[in-house]
């Protein structure tokens, strides 16, 4: 049975990358995860249903003041703030303004999950190719007398940073797939509630 200092030990430096790799991904699945599905600051569904069943824009400003949690949110405040401005064209630019920088909030750090999990696997294959090349190298250096075990160990080792880059990269691409169509669904709800709410401006 071989721990886990043995498999650093034997998977090299490309192992040691492979694990920091995995760490990185482990930290921001579990951070998007309850920035997108759990500590969501900003309903744009209830803002939706509210702006649906406002008369006019005073009515939905007064909706959203109404609740004390709501009213806290940045994001209420800012667009508050645009809602209370002059210039309908001022508005609507600022209103896209608004949502395009908190869409790109929800967006971060997922092209370097991406990178990960596309990374991940041709680093393993890398550490393969290089424990291959050596074990060869073992083989032709020691002629007739290699000891077949050696050789099996050398290709064990090498074949352990692909394993693991596989390990890395899986998980990785499955939630970021999950990631982008959760933010692919939001882009739309913000779309229609900046179309909604231009009409009522």
């Amino acid at each position: 049975m071989i721990n886990f200092s043995n498999y650093l030990d034997k998977g090299g430096i490309i192992f040691s990358l492979l694990l920091i790799f995995s760490v990185i991904a482990v930290a921001i699945i579990i951070y998007k995860f309850f920035e997108i599905f759990l500590f969501s600051n900003v309903n744009f569904n209830n803002f939706l249903k509210e702006l649906d069943h406002s008369k006019d824009l005073n009515d939905f400003k007064e909706t959203i003041f109404s609740g004390s949690s709501s009213a806290k949110n940045i994001f209420l405040i800012d667009l508050i703030k645009i809602l209370e401005s002059n210039s309908k064209i001022e508005k609507n630019i600022e209103l896209e303004i608004l949502l395009e920088t908190e869409f790109r909030k929800v967006q971060r750090l997922l092209p370097t999950l991406e990178i990960i999990a596309q990374a991940s696997p041709l680093i393993g294959l890398l550490g393969t190719v290089l424990g291959m090349i050596d074990s060869f190298n073992e083989l032709e250096l020691g002629g007739s007398l290699v000891d077949p075990s050696i050789l099996a160990g050398g290709i064990w080792t090498a074949l352990l940073t692909t394993a693991m880059g596989l390990i890395v990269a899986i998980p990785a691409l499955i939630c970021h797939y999950f990631f982008e169509k959760s933010l692919y669904n939001q882009q739309r709800i913000l779309e229609l509630f900046l179309t909604k709410l231009s009409k009522k401006i």
